[in-house]
């Protein structure tokens, strides 16, 4: 039998999550979700790349600089550049159910399902989790999906079969 401290450590149900894979759902089409991935992550670099060079432009001494500023001047543009090919891919990148963008946030009701890390908005959560799980929960319907799941191909080949016959008896 526990005691009372162990009862007060352990995580109430309704605080669980479930886990990811749980009845996870494939995507028909994998290349829209990879090109949003793969073009928010070279935004995400750039960002970091800038970032980089405005501290480095704040800590070294004046006449080193100018370097770093023509550093700065080249990436502002490839940043802005970067940043609008990213959000296009992912607004093209839609739920196979819903037809909602789960890579960007708008200002629908978000499932109950739906989760995020704090300081990240739900659509960069989900960039993340495809990064590092393959696997992501689209924040409007709540649907979790992955990426590295295939599709069953039995429903296809029945569908296929049913046809073949009918065809035969005509």
């Amino acid at each position: 039998m526990p005691t009372a401290t162990q009862i007060q450590t352990l995580p109430h149900k309704s605080r669980q999550k479930p886990a990811m894979d749980h009845r996870s759902r494939s995507v028909p089409y994998k290349r829209v979700f990879v090109s949003a991935i793969i073009y928010t992550l070279v935004f995400y670099l750039c960002v970091i790349a800038f970032l980089t060079t405005l501290v480095a432009f704040a800590i070294v001494p004046k006449q080193s600089q100018q370097v770093a500023a023509y550093i700065l001047v080249a990436l502002l543009p490839i940043c802005a550049f970067s940043w609008i090919i990213a959000y296009f891919k992912r607004r093209k990148a839609t739920c196979p159910l819903c037809k909602c963008t789960p890579f960007l946030d708008n200002l629908a009701h978000k499932h109950q399902k739906a989760f995020r890390i704090k300081p990240l908005n739900y659509g960069t959560t989900a960039m993340l989790n495809v990064v590092f799980t393959q696997r992501w929960r689209c924040m409007y319907c709540g649907t979790p999906f992955d990426i590295l799941k295939t599709r069953n191909a039995q429903n296809y080949t029945a569908y296929k079969e049913s046809s073949e016959s009918t065809e035969k008896e005509k």
